[in-house]
């Protein structure tokens, strides 16, 4: 069945001309997707496949997605991109590729790096208030966190509405320049973010 579909979008492709085709999926609670193989727009270069991964508490969020990348997106293809507070991890993992329905495979995250990497980061959260959190500790940055980061904001999880939350941890520099604005389960809105290097323990 997969191989007409594929057939069909194939003959299609050759009447509307060079546009890529994308598998498209969403899931959550899940790391691995299938869908709908669609056509995307003629400005787009890439197909997109991806994990989100989110833990707070003891409450652990999978999203997996698979898409057309958007253009304004190409920069985070290939970076990690984390968030760490002494309750929250949050990380996000996608693989970029340029040919049609080149993400149909299963999506393959790398393995977290959880080794401590000497970096240390103001630690709080706050799930009650927009307003700024006082430190209550240090968090032990790892892997290739070597920022600190305050945010307050709401943002909501996949099915749920909108939560206001404050927090100060440590990240990667590539979440301080791509990340929130690129996250795909985890909504963000109304935000304030600012990021520092870390200082050594």
């Amino acid at each position: 069945m997969r191989a007409i579909l594929a057939a069909v979008i194939m003959l299609q492709a050759l009447i509307t001309g060079d546009s890529l085709f994308c598998e498209q999926c969403f899931a959550v609670h899940t790391s691995s997707c299938s869908g709908i193989i669609t056509q995307c727009p003629p400005d787009v270069t890439h197909c997109v496949a991806g994990l989100e991964n989110r833990t707070l508490g003891s409450d652990n969020i999978l999203t997996a997605f698979k898409d057309c990348l958007d253009p304004s997106q190409k920069a985070t293809c290939g970076r990690e991109i984390s968030i760490k507070t002494s309750v929250l991890l949050a990380q996000l993992s996608r693989t970029c590729c340029d040919s049609d329905f080149c993400n149909g495979r299963k999506v393959q995250v790398p393995p977290s790096d959880n080794t401590p990497n000497g970096y240390i980061c103001e630690d709080c959260f706050n799930d009650q208030s927009t307003d700024p959190c006082t430190a209550t500790g240090v968090v032990q940055c790892t892997g290739k966190q070597n920022a600190c980061t305050s945010f307050s904001g709401t943002a909501s999880k996949p099915g749920e509405a909108g939560r206001s939350y404050s927090l100060k941890g440590c990240s990667t520099q590539d979440f301080c320049k791509l990340g929130i604005f690129n996250l795909a389960g985890t909504q963000v809105y109304n935000y304030a973010l600012k990021c520092a290097p870390a200082p050594k323990a």
